[in-house]
């Protein structure tokens, strides 16, 4: 197997840097010459493996989150649908999401967002993605699960899991995270009976 090519190495170079930037200066603070400056290129480099800034920070954004959405997937594979929603939750509370410095970024990039029509609307669509595919698991594992309530329990699942990720830096004791992921089960088979009894009532 070959060596990566240079413009890939390069590109992997300055989106690490950016990263750094980010985590350290926020959006608005990580110009493309102190991104350039810590990749040790210049600008121009930057321009000519990655872009402008709107394309960088798309490419940063895709930098930072698809590892979360790679690993989702990972996670998932193989098993059958009710052991895919449980491995589901063990994913989205336990050491995966533990804090890392991209979320610092990724934080920081949904901050952007809220100034940013296209950034915001790059965010979303990653977003939306994960609650369809996370949807879909919940539709699978629970018969009778209807499309609008399998987004809205995913919806909450996401919420519940970076909330969780958000505040994890802070000395909450370990039964916390841990109620968290049964309320989340909780849920899940609150649909599932629900649908059951739909299901027998007929």
């Amino acid at each position: 197997m070959g060596r990566p090519s240079l413009a890939e190495e390069r590109r992997e170079q300055i989106l690490r840097a950016a990263a750094q930037s980010v985590a350290r200066y926020g959006l608005a603070g990580s110009t493309q010459e102190r991104i350039a400056a810590a990749a040790g290129m210049s600008r121009s480099h930057i321009r000519h493996y990655v872009g402008n800034r709107d394309e960088l920070i798309d490419a940063l954004w895709d930098h930072v989150i698809t590892p979360y959405f790679e690993a989702t997937h990972a996670a998932l594979t193989g098993l059958a649908p009710d052991a895919q929603l449980r491995a589901l939750v063990d994913f989205l509370f336990g050491p995966q999401m533990a804090r890392n410095e991209d979320d610092l970024v990724i934080e920081a990039l949904i901050s952007g967002a809220m100034h940013d029509v296209r950034l915001r609307g790059r965010i979303y669509d990653s977003y939306s993605r994960l609650e369809r595919e996370i949807a879909k698991t919940i539709r699978e594992a629970v018969p009778g699960c209807e499309s609008a309530e399998s987004l809205q329990l995913a919806y909450a699942l996401i919420c519940m899991a970076f909330g969780h990720s958000t505040l994890a830096p802070l000395p909450f004791p370990a039964s916390r995270p841990a109620g968290l992921k049964v309320l989340a089960m909780q849920m899940i088979e609150a649909l599932r009976a629900d649908r059951a009894g739909q299901a027998a009532g007929r």
